[in-house]
Protein backbone atom coordinates (compact mmCIF):
# COMPACT_ATOMS: atom_id res chain seq x y z
CA UNK A 1 0.00 0.00 0.00
CA UNK A 2 1.75 3.47 -1.05
CA UNK A 3 0.45 6.80 1.21
CA UNK A 4 0.57 10.88 0.13
CA UNK A 5 2.03 11.95 3.55
CA UNK A 6 2.70 15.59 4.37
CA UNK A 7 5.14 16.83 6.76
CA UNK A 8 8.21 14.38 5.92
CA UNK A 9 11.22 16.42 5.38
CA UNK A 10 14.48 14.57 6.45
CA UNK A 11 15.65 11.56 7.63
CA UNK A 12 14.35 11.80 10.73
CA UNK A 13 11.17 11.78 9.53
CA UNK A 14 11.69 8.11 7.31
CA UNK A 15 13.04 6.88 10.52
CA UNK A 16 10.27 7.63 12.63
CA UNK A 17 7.38 6.63 10.22
CA UNK A 18 9.63 3.10 9.98
CA UNK A 19 9.58 2.75 13.77
CA UNK A 20 6.14 3.23 13.89
CA UNK A 21 5.18 1.24 11.32
CA UNK A 22 7.42 -1.31 12.67
CA UNK A 23 6.00 -1.27 15.68
CA UNK A 24 2.89 -2.93 14.17
CA UNK A 25 4.82 -5.69 12.41
CA UNK A 26 8.45 -6.05 12.85
CA UNK A 27 9.29 -7.74 9.68
CA UNK A 28 7.26 -4.46 7.65
CA UNK A 29 8.49 -3.27 4.57
CA UNK A 30 8.58 0.35 4.20
CA UNK A 31 10.11 2.98 1.50
CA UNK A 32 9.90 6.59 1.90
CA UNK A 33 10.26 8.77 -0.70
CA UNK A 34 10.88 12.45 0.96
CA UNK A 35 10.82 13.97 -2.55
CA UNK A 36 7.45 12.97 -3.62
CA UNK A 37 5.93 12.82 -0.37
CA UNK A 38 4.75 9.25 -0.45
CA UNK A 39 5.30 6.11 2.11
CA UNK A 40 5.04 2.72 0.66
CA UNK A 41 4.75 -0.14 3.36
CA UNK A 42 3.98 -3.66 3.17
CA UNK A 43 3.60 -5.86 6.62
CA UNK A 44 1.20 -7.57 8.73
CA UNK A 45 -1.31 -4.47 9.42
CA UNK A 46 -4.11 -3.03 6.72
CA UNK A 47 -4.26 0.16 5.12
CA UNK A 48 -6.24 1.86 8.10
CA UNK A 49 -4.12 0.69 10.87
CA UNK A 50 -0.61 1.95 8.79
CA UNK A 51 -2.10 5.41 7.87
CA UNK A 52 -3.13 5.59 11.91
CA UNK A 53 0.35 4.67 13.02
CA UNK A 54 1.75 7.12 10.13
CA UNK A 55 -0.17 10.00 11.96
CA UNK A 56 0.39 8.94 15.39
CA UNK A 57 3.99 9.31 14.67
CA UNK A 58 3.09 13.40 13.77
CA UNK A 59 2.35 13.10 10.01
CA UNK A 60 -0.77 13.91 7.93
CA UNK A 61 -2.02 11.12 5.93
CA UNK A 62 -3.28 12.19 2.67
CA UNK A 63 -4.81 9.38 1.23
CA UNK A 64 -3.66 5.97 -0.70
CA UNK A 65 -1.55 7.17 -3.78
CA UNK A 66 -1.95 3.81 -5.16
CA UNK A 67 -5.25 4.43 -5.34
CA UNK A 68 -6.13 0.26 -5.17
CA UNK A 69 -9.23 -1.01 -3.29
CA UNK A 70 -7.14 -4.81 -3.47
CA UNK A 71 -7.02 -6.82 -0.70
CA UNK A 72 -3.96 -7.21 1.30
CA UNK A 73 -3.30 -10.88 -0.17
CA UNK A 74 -3.23 -9.31 -3.72
CA UNK A 75 -0.63 -6.74 -5.50
CA UNK A 76 -3.30 -4.42 -7.15
CA UNK A 77 -2.39 -6.03 -10.65
CA UNK A 78 -4.87 -9.07 -10.66
CA UNK A 79 -8.12 -8.00 -12.40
Amino acid sequence: MKFQVQGMTCNHCVKAIGGALAALDPNAVVTVDLAAGTVEATGGFDAAQAAAAIEAAGYSVDGRADATDASPACCGHCG
